[in-house]
């Protein structure tokens, strides 16, 4: 591993999708700096109300926009442009409290979610004009992506939401938000929607207690497949439909399959176009080494500095350590598979069941085997495979012990390997909440990106003194460059405090001028409440 050299971090530090940029609030400042050289390219500094209260801090899908909100202001702000900024102020119009905010199909749109699922307000930056649309399903943190996908390539938003007891999906344009399509699909009440990967489809599935059913569509919107389970293979799955229904559903990147995870044993994968059971995964509580299966253990080993882990090849039948919870009166013992991921091949899929927390299973899609299995010494809390590399993982667990360890694998490498981002920092000691990314910057190695409250730093997985990094054109300092340069972007225009859910977006284009909200307005009835709200103008063309 080849480690660069310690960046002031905090607990808002994100590397961009593409691995260009750092992003990093040191408030009340935001700093974005350059992968390549480590230099800081801008210094924004926020408002102190907004520094001081940060709850959603991301980018946009090409990197070259990013976004920092709190519950009553959002600002973005732009990587390619200095003189660009957004201000979006009291974004539901003080009828609720902002949940969820995240961009919708391009740069341009902000997503702005409503308590109590009043509605979802869709933002346009470049035309400041404002959609709502009433009742969407799922509009807290933890849930409100079930409830909206933008399909692959024409970026069409199929949205969930809910009205009168019943589910509605509706399909609108990228540009407009016009509907093209909804119905009231067939669940009684779903759990989530997604498009597939491909575009081809978009799969709409049941809440666990409506059982196993699954509702294929085309993309316009006609139902086209209709899975109602997994077909029993032996005399204790004879009542499997009675059971609780799903828990994940994972398309893989390729769209060929779809992996279903319920609260037993066993992990379902259905191939397309026909949707059917292809292959069935259970996750055993003795596994044997073979030819094809390899079982890693890891292992703490004393050494003259202290205690170094690393992987161990079993070779003989083990049985992963369980959970151990006993069903109490406060206490639900939990099943199932609760995570499930594919990598980005579409090939090799890695799950982790409840009652085997410490255990990480990785199964070959194409040749239908258990190609791995990894028993960890705490809970495993995420797996991420890499953004565009085939089979490489990336474990990270629960636990004060493995806050500042990486686990890794790959099956080329002779064995998994442990990353240990505390050897890193002075004194040994992870501080704070810690943060782990994949960096998805063209390299030679693939590389992450580790941050704690205080320290950031950029690892190549390279065994390689003289190879190529990410950061290869930083020069060699011992201190951080933070702060050397500063940029300021233009003075906002002060929102009247009397006027609700006002968007400001000041950009110098070649006229100098600024682009704010524009008149016009219609309505759309479908089979839900569908409206576009913009501000009004006054007589003399100015906006109050």
């Amino acid at each position: 591993m080849r480690f660069s050299r310690r960046l002031k971090s905090s607990t808002q530090t994100v590397p961009s999708p593409d691995g260009a940029y750092i992003a990093t609030v040191l408030s009340p400042k935001l700093s974005i700096r350059e992968t390549r050289s480590l230099e800081t390219l801008r210094v924004i500094t926020l408002p102190p109300e907004l520094a001081s209260s940060i709850s959603w801090f991301l980018w946009s899908a090409t990197s070259r926009r990013i976004l920092v909100a709190s519950t009553d202001n959002i600002r973005v702000y732009s990587t390619t442009n200095p003189q660009f900024s957004a201000n979006i102020t009291n974004p539901t119009s003080g009828t609720a409290k902002v949940t969820f905010v995240c961009f919708g199909a391009t740069d341009d749109d902000i997503c702005v979610y409503s308590d109590f699922g009043l509605k979802l307000s869709i933002m346009n930056l470049t035309t400041s004009k404002s959609v709502d649309i009433n009742s969407p399903k799922f509009y807290h943190p933890a849930n409100a992506a079930k409830g909206l996908s933008y399909r692959p390539g024409t970026k069409n938003l199929a949205l969930l939401t809910r009205s009168g007891g019943k589910d509605i999906i509706s399909v609108h344009v990228k540009e407009s938000l016009e509907v093209m399509r909804s119905w009231h699909p067939e669940t009684i009440d779903a759990h989530g929607i997604i498009w597939s990967l491909d575009g081809r489809w978009l799969a709409a599935w049941e809440s666990a207690s409506q059982g196993h059913r699954i509702f294929v569509y085309t993309a316009d919107g006609h139902l086209y497949k209709t899975w109602n389970g997994p077909t029993p293979t032996c005399h204790e799955e004879a009542d499997i439909e009675l059971g609780a229904g799903i828990k994940v559903l994972e398309w893989n990147k390729t769209g060929t399959h779809i992996a279903v995870g319920d609260y037993s044993r066993r992990v379902t994968l259905l191939a397309t176009p026909a949707f059917s059971d292809c292959m069935n995964v259970v996750h055993t509580t003795s596994i044997t080494p073979a030819e094809t299966l390899q079982i890693w253990q890891e292992q703490i080993i004393p050494t003259q500095q202290g205690f170094e882990r690393e992987f161990v090849q079993a070779t003989q039948t083990i049985c992963p350590p369980t959970s151990g919870a006993t069903p109490t009166s406060s206490r639900v013992v939990k099943t199932g598979t609760n995570i499930m991921s594919f990598d980005n091949s579409g090939t090799l899929l890695a799950t982790r069941t409840e009652n085997m927390p410490t255990t990480i299973w990785i199964w070959d899609v194409g040749s239908r085997i258990l190609r791995a299995v990894m028993i960890l010494h705490a809970p495993i809390a995420r797996v991420t495979w890499h953004p565009t590399v085939d089979e490489l993982l990336m474990i990270r667990c629960e636990g004060e012990e493995t806050r500042g360890l990486v686990h890794l694998w790959d099956p080329s490498w002779e064995k998994p390997r442990v990353v240990d981002f505390a050897a890193q920092i002075p004194g040994g000691k992870v501080i704070g909440k810690t943060i782990v990314r994949w960096l998805n910057i063209e390299s030679e190695q693939p590389a992450l990106l580790f941050s704690d409250t205080q320290d950031c730093i950029l690892a190549s997985i390279s065994e390689i003194d003289d190879g190529d990094v990410p950061w290869q054109d930083a020069e060699v300092r011992g201190f951080d460059i933070y702060g050397q340069r500063e940029e300021s972007p233009l003075n906002l225009v002060p929102a009247d405090e009397k006027r609700r859910g006002k968007v400001t977006v000041e950009s110098l284009m070649e006229d100098e001028g600024i682009t704010t909200m524009s008149g016009g307005s219609d309505e759309v009835e479908d089979t839900f409440q569908f409206r576009k709200f913009v501000e009004p103008e006054n007589s003399s063309g100015q906006w109050t």
